[in-house]
């Protein structure tokens, strides 16, 4: 099919390689010659369609060998009706179904008339004419009305508006000055390797491809003076190494990107005067080894710091011949630039950021007038403006907008051009609405302040493009609702702030959406709430429940919006495309005034009818390309008005009875492409104004089931004879066309595989006895039986009910009631209980002892070393490393250091003041000394002489030789004899006996470890595993018996 494109001519070797060719669409295009041997030797061709090209005449032998031809349209050409086309008349003739309407453009008598009805004697030719030879000319050995000599094509003051299309290949030279071109198109010299010389001087040239002179290695001079070029694209000049003059003055030319030179390494002369060309990048000359003669004058430059390094380029090559002057800044004004010192040239304020992007044709605008800017901080707030400045600079991170009288926030590329633009704040102005997609193109936006407004509508695309938006104020709003679904904030990936207080929201249908998407975003910024209805008045939004958010007939606002367009389409008028953007379903909220709607190349599975029957003025709807399986009764039912429908080219399987009821207006439809095996009776019986049925390229069941449709096309002729049958074999490759009625016969069972096409139970989905139960639309259900369960009953109740395999491991049925656990990466185990050796081939160094993990391992590294795996020996005492305080002395033994404390200091790292007081009363501490004042009659440096017995204590005190082993002794008040008071987990008179473990600490900081391990085949152990005590004994039995505390 290469229909409705710009095809000129058909020559001898177009459709050379495709001799199988059975369908060639040629119609709606521009030919005005097919070659007489085009399609020789195509014997399969059965269609050839040539309606409205410019054909004048045909070939006598042209359609000699299409034996098999059966459609053929040659309507709408410009057919001369002379001697040399009687052929086609008798030819005509012979095949009256064949070329119908086929009628004369000229001779003015024969304007009108049928081919087929002219008489012989009628063709006539007057005076001497030539007889066409058949052949179609495609490439003018020298174009209109040129001159072409010598391999020089002279088209100079022509008159041309483009550059012609053909040249002689051997073109050296081509002079197109003085015309009226426009454009440069891709690759328009590419053919003609030869050329060394192009003129395109004094032109009208606004633009040319960044292509255009792709392969001219042999060129060595380009004129492009005198046009209106503004712009030169990125790598416009590449490859051309043989250049050696560039013209390029006079023109408008604002920029040039840093690398536009780089393969010019002997251009000898280059002009760039006469243009609009601000700055340069330091660079951009740096390929022109061999420039003699470089013209930059009357340009506008910007003698900042950033143009610094022109004025040192031309100090060291004196080739600027035509005094290039500097415009600005005002210091600088009328200056010449190689003329002046290098320290000159400097940046004040805001000046570095207009031209520090130069080589990349980003020149950047001045402050706005009115506004003042500072570092990239543009503040124009409190200005009285009615409507934000156009020329905003794009090194703009901060725009202040506040306290003005801006209206409306329009769609009109500012933004789009402020690509660094961080934070934007239109507080307390008067916008009343934003237009859809005014803000794309500002994917570093981060902070969007819109409070204190008067927007009263949300829409779905106000914010496209805010890729990256974190905080969005705007309380203190009038927004009563907010569009369907999810889509206000559809490309807000990164947003954490909203400030949505003060705002009258309607809690009902239409913004049940809103609850769960806040509910799924931890944003800070207030909690907004419900305004009505009043059952709800109040509540926050986010804590209403989805079943709560009603629409009654009273209360079923939504806010879609005026100029609604639904996400990722393009709405132009009343024509809604949303053509290959990767669509799943059919968008909701299209405009009830859609007349054409196009979901061509998506991905939708499925026609949601209630997403349609609200267009009713819908004449055009294209689902081709997508991955339909099924039309549902009804689907179209309300669409009254639908002329076209086209559903080619999915994966159509079954069409139900009435899924075209209502389309009564229909005249085209096309099913072509799909796996349309059946067609029920009926179901094209309200298709009263139906003129063409697709129905080709489909596996048609060609029994008795499908004689209705067999029927239906030979009555008024709507399919093309294209449909063929696929099954019964006695029937495979028939035309439902032209196949007589009587053949459609039932001779046996149709197969499962067909059947399933619209009931999936002959699929046989249900496993071990399940009952399948057909549901609409292909779906079902399977009743199980007995024992087993899951969709398609494939499940049993077994040995792994309940999962016995530990640490995630996979339960795996085995016969007989048994089963296995197939164990994740790191465990082993008959139930995975093992956690594997991970240190069998560790890398831990220096006698370090290596922990085993999941699936990892620690090195615990032996004193004196430290590291990831213990590879680096401790500096003990060094500066770097010396823990010894209060003037210790740090002693290095290699595997660990020592602290000599000064006397009156103790602990490891001599930190501790020896509390000198301790295991006495008296408390008045001193450093190395305490002293004790005595109660009462007591004496003694610690108070120790009792009255009267002071002298006998020494000697008589039972703690002097006491037995406590674990513990200490202790005589209490009164009493001769002492007692033990024992240390935690030992018991008896003496302390003597362990009765308990204890840990040195109150807490444990992991989650595993060994407690208490005893026994060898046999063994009982007590450990800490994820966080509780585990008890676990062997006694001979298997399994191990195994304890938890709860």
């Amino acid at each position: 099919d290469l229909s409705h494109n710009q095809l000129e001519v058909i020559g001898r070797k177009t459709l050379r390689g495709i001799p199988a060719l059975k369908n060639l669409q040629l119609d709606n295009n521009r030919l005005t010659c097919m070659d007489e041997t085009v399609l020789h030797g195509m014997n399969d061709l059965e269609v050839l369609t040539l309606n409205n090209n410019n054909l004048t005449s045909l070939g006598k032998d042209i359609f000699e060998e299409l034996f098999r031809m059966r459609t053929l349209r040659l309507s709408d050409n410009n057919l001369i009706c002379d001697c040399h086309l009687s052929w086609l008349a008798r030819w005509l003739r012979r095949a009256p179904r064949l070329g119908l309407y086929t009628r004369c453009f000229s001779p003015n008598n024969l304007k009108g008339q049928n081919v087929a009805d002219l008489h012989e004697q009628e063709f006539k030719c007057s005076g001497l004419v030539e007889r066409p030879s058949g052949e179609c000319v495609s490439e003018p050995q020298c174009p209109h009305p040129c001159r072409c000599a010598d391999g020089i094509v002279d088209c100079q003051e022509k008159a041309l508006t483009k550059v012609p299309d053909h040249l002689p290949e051997a073109t050296t030279e081509l002079r197109l000055e003085q015309n009226a071109i426009t454009e440069v198109p891709p690759k328009a010299f590419a053919p003609y390797k030869r050329m060394s010389r192009i003129d395109l001087s004094k032109n009208e040239i606004t633009k040319i491809a960044s292509d255009a002179f792709l392969g001219l290695k042999s060129l060595t001079s380009l004129v492009l003076y005198g046009n209106k070029i503004k712009d030169l694209p990125a790598g416009i000049f590449h490859g051309l190494t043989s250049l050696q003059l560039l013209l390029l003055n006079a023109n408008e030319i604002s920029c040039i990107r840093k690398d536009t030179f780089k393969d010019l390494h002997i251009s000898s002369f280059l002009s760039l005067y006469d243009n609009n060309i601000q700055s340069l990048a330091n660079g951009t000359f740096d390929s022109l080894r061999s420039i003699q003669t470089l013209h930059l004058a009357r340009n506008p430059f910007i003698c900042d710091c950033n143009l610094r390094w022109l004025a040192e380029y031309l100090h060291r090559n004196p080739i600027e011949t035509s005094g290039a002057r500097c415009d600005t800044p005002k210091r600088m004004q009328r200056r010449r630039i190689e003329a002046l010192k290098d320290e000159k040239f400097k940046c004040k304020g805001v000046e570095e950021f207009r031209t520090r992007l130069a080589g990349e044709c980003l020149i950047d605008s001045a402050c706005p007038s009115g506004c003042s800017c500072e570092g990239t901080l543009v503040d124009c707030s409190a200005r009285g403006l009615k409507e934000i400045p156009k020329d905003i600079p794009m090194y703009t991170t901060e725009l202040l907008l506040n306290d003005n009288e801006i209206g409306r926030i329009k769609s009109d590329g500012l933004f789009g051009r402020l690509p660094n633009l961080q934070k934007l704040d239109l507080r307390r102005n008067r916008v009343t609405g934003i237009e859809e997609n005014a803000f794309e193109g500002s994917a570093r936006l981060t902070e969007l302040l819109l409070s204190e407004n008067k927007i009263r509508e949300v829409h779905n695309k106000m914010f496209v493009g805010l890729t990256n938006l974190k905080t969005l104020k705007y309380y203190n709003f009038f927004i009563f609702d907010s569009p369907s679904y999810y889509q206000f904030c559809y490309y807000c990936y990164y947003y954490y702030y909203s400030n949505l207080l003060s705002n009258p929201f309607n809690c009902n249908c239409h913004l049940a959406w809103f609850a769960e998407w806040l509910r799924k975003r931890d944003l800070s910024g207030g909690s907004p709430r419900c305004h009505a209805p009043p059952r709800v008045k109040d509540v926050p939004v986010q804590e209403l429940p989805h079943h709560e958010f009603k629409c009654t007939s009273e209360n079923d606002q939504g806010c879609l919006g005026d100029n609604y367009c639904p996400p990722k389409c393009v709405c132009t008028g009343t024509v809604v495309r949303c053509s290959r953007v990767r669509l799943r379903e059919i968008p909701r909220g299209i405009p009830p005034e859609t007349s054409e709607l196009y979901l061509d190349v998506n991905e939708i599975q499925t026609i949601h009818a209630d997403r349609l029957s609200h267009l009713k003025s819908l004449t055009r709807l294209d689902l081709s390309n997508n991955q339909i399986s099924i039309l549902a009764n009804f689907t179209f039912a309300n669409l009254t008005k639908l002329s076209t429908l086209i559903i080619s080219y999915n994966k159509l399987q079954c069409i139900q009875r009435d899924a075209l009821a209502g389309l009564t207006s229909l005249r085209i439809i096309s099913l072509h492409g799909n796996d349309i095996s059946m067609i029920p009776d009926g179901t094209f019986k309200d298709l009263k104004s139906i003129t063409h049925l697709a129905l080709g390229a489909n596996p048609f069941m060609c029994d008795c089931s499908l004689r209705w449709l067999a029927d239906w096309v030979k009555r008024d002729y709507v399919e093309p004879g294209i449909a063929r049958c696929a099954e019964p074999h006695a029937m495979r490759d028939k035309l439902l066309l032209t196949t007589p009625a009587s053949a459609f016969q039932c001779k046996s069972r149709v197969s499962y595989e067909i059947l399933a096409k619209c009931d999936a139970c002959y699929t046989f989905p249900c496993a071990n006895g399940g009952e399948c139960e057909a549901l609409p639309e292909r779906q079902y259900i399977c009743r199980c039986a007995p024992g087993y369960h899951g969709q398609h009953c494939q499940y049993m109740i077994d040995a792994c009910y309940g999962n016995p395999c530990r640490n995630a491991g996979t339960c795996k049925v085995l016969e007989e009631g048994r089963f296995s656990c197939h164990c994740p990466a790191g465990f082993s185990g008959d139930r995975c209980e093992t956690n594997v050796d991970d240190c069998l081939n560790n890398k831990c160094e220096n006698n370090a002892t290596c922990v085993d993990l999941v699936q990892a391992y620690e090195c615990r590294c032996t004193p004196g070393f430290m590291g990831e795996y213990c590879e680096t020996k401790i500096p003990f005492c060094t500066k770097e490393y010396n823990p010894c305080r209060n003037g210790a002395r740090c002693v290095d033994h290699f595997t660990h250091y020592t602290c000599e404390c000064v006397v009156g200091f103790s602990g490891e790292n001599c930190t501790i003041n020896v509390d000198d007081c301790q295991n006495n009363m008296c408390q008045l501490d001193g450093v190395n000394d305490y002293a004790c004042k005595c109660p009462g009659d007591f004496t003694g440096k610690f108070c120790e002489i009792a009255p009267m017995v002071a002298m006998l204590y020494p000697q008589t005190s039972p703690c002097q030789h006491h037995d406590c082993k674990n513990g200490i002794c202790f005589q209490p008040m009164g009493s001769n004899d002492y007692i033990c008071k024992c240390a935690p987990g030992y018991s008896g008179k003496r302390c003597e006996y362990l009765t308990s473990l204890t840990f040195v600490h109150n807490n444990s900081f992991q989650e595993n470890g060994v407690l208490l391990y005893d026994g060898q085949s046999e063994h009982l152990a007590v450990e800490l595993f994820n966080g509780r005590i585990r008890v676990s004994y062997d006694v001979g039995n298997y399994p191990v018996s195994t304890m938890y505390r709860l």
